[in-house]
């Protein structure tokens, strides 16, 4: 049995945080639970991972959760936003970018974590944000019904697009050579070149397009109800050609493929699948370093071990509705907070995890830098 270098991490309305590393015996693969934590008291929206393993995620209690992931330990909280987090994205492992429905998205230092700029400019919340792979360009989509593109290096917003519904997603290429703006039922893709969009949503299935000649190259039905993240990472470093895809469903499944490109084919293969147990909300993958500890930081860690409780609730969480599903994402009651640890240790069962922690171990205020608006 070997270790891969990889973790996925998800996050859920039940508030908690939950790691897996990537475990491989002979040919199959297996879902080993590795962490878990409780620092947030919402619903986790977005989480992002750095190349040196820092982890940030965001959600409705307003607060970026800090992690890392190679020493698990917990960094500490950042306090800027006025409202829910909607999304988070690193820059190598020196800026972080969060998005909030307070109408801004700001740059952080990932050095000192200070609050390095904030941009002010959509008429409402920010739904998403991508950055351009140079780091120079910024794209946001907003409930405006706008698509802005923004120069970070001067800090205002270079164009601002009419897209006349709100769309859900924007992301760029990995070459920055296109980007792709998302709605409910279609998906825009700009300044196209050779490329495969790779997308799911209600219904399960993984569908993969190539954009170039329009037209569906692959569907994999993961057999789940709604997929709520996918992540895609290189199977191997040298290899362009295979990659790890994982899909995280809002009942609960974490799934793992290998996905081979082959001209105008794609072969996917299942290699693993987890129940989580909980509702999730999103996902990331990412190749975690050799364990190290930033320096400089204050840590704490506690080891624990989790056992069993009798009469156990096992009645599962549905997501049958949207908009209860919404409602419940800013709950803070104690009774949902109170089962979701007992459906958590049920599923750690005499499993040896590291916790976090239940509550932030320090909060960092950012120092506003004033931002001429547009």
């Amino acid at each position: 049995m070997a270790k891969m270098d990889i973790e996925v991490v998800v996050g859920c309305y039940e508030e908690l945080l939950l790691g897996f590393r990537i475990v491989q015996v002979g040919e199959n693969f297996q879902l080993e639970p590795s962490f878990t934590d409780h620092s947030h008291s919402g619903c986790i929206k977005h989480i992002a991972v750095s190349n040196k393993g820092f982890l940030a995620s965001g959600g409705t209690d307003e607060t970026i959760q800090l992690f890392h992931l190679g020493r698990r330990t917990q960094l500490g909280s950042l306090v800027h936003h006025s409202g829910s987090l909607t999304c988070l994205q690193f820059f190598n492992s020196s800026h972080l970018f969060s998005a909030s429905e307070d109408g801004t998205f700001c740059i952080w230092s990932r050095a000192t974590w200070e609050c390095l700029k904030t941009f002010r400019g959509h008429k409402g919340p920010v739904r998403w944000l991508s950055l351009h792979p140079s780091g120079k360009l910024v794209l946001t989509v907003g409930q405006d019904k706008t698509l802005r593109t923004w120069n970070v290096i001067t800090g205002k917003s270079a164009y601002i697009t009419n897209i006349k519904r709100a769309a859900d997603f924007v992301c760029w290429s990995p070459s920055g050579s296109h980007y792709a703006v998302v709605f409910t039922n279609k998906v825009d893709v700009y300044k196209l070149e050779d490329s495969v969009v790779v997308y799911g949503g209600d219904g399960g299935v993984v569908f993969f397009h190539d954009i170039t000649k329009d037209k569906e190259i692959q569907q994999v039905d993961t057999e789940v109800n709604r997929i709520r993240g996918i992540s895609i990472i290189r199977a191997e470093e040298t290899e362009d050609n295979k990659f790890y895809t994982f899909t995280a469903s809002s009942d609960g499944f974490i799934k793992m493929f290998s996905v081979i490109l082959e001209g105008d084919e794609v072969k996917v293969k299942l290699l693993t699948k987890h129940n989580a147990d909980f509702r999730l909300t999103c996902m990331t993958a990412a190749r975690i370093p050799a364990r190290g500890s930033p320096k400089g930081s204050k840590v704490v860690k506690s080891e624990v071990t989790v056992k069993t409780e009798d009469e156990l609730d096992d009645d599962r969480l549905s997501d049958e509705n949207t908009d209860e599903v919404s409602e419940e994402c800013g709950s803070k009651s104690s009774k949902k907070t109170v089962k979701a640890e007992i459906k958590l240790k049920k599923n750690m069962k005499n499993k040896p995890v590291k916790r976090c922690g239940t509550k932030p171990i320090q909060k960092k205020k950012g120092k506003k830098i004033k931002v001429e608006d547009t």
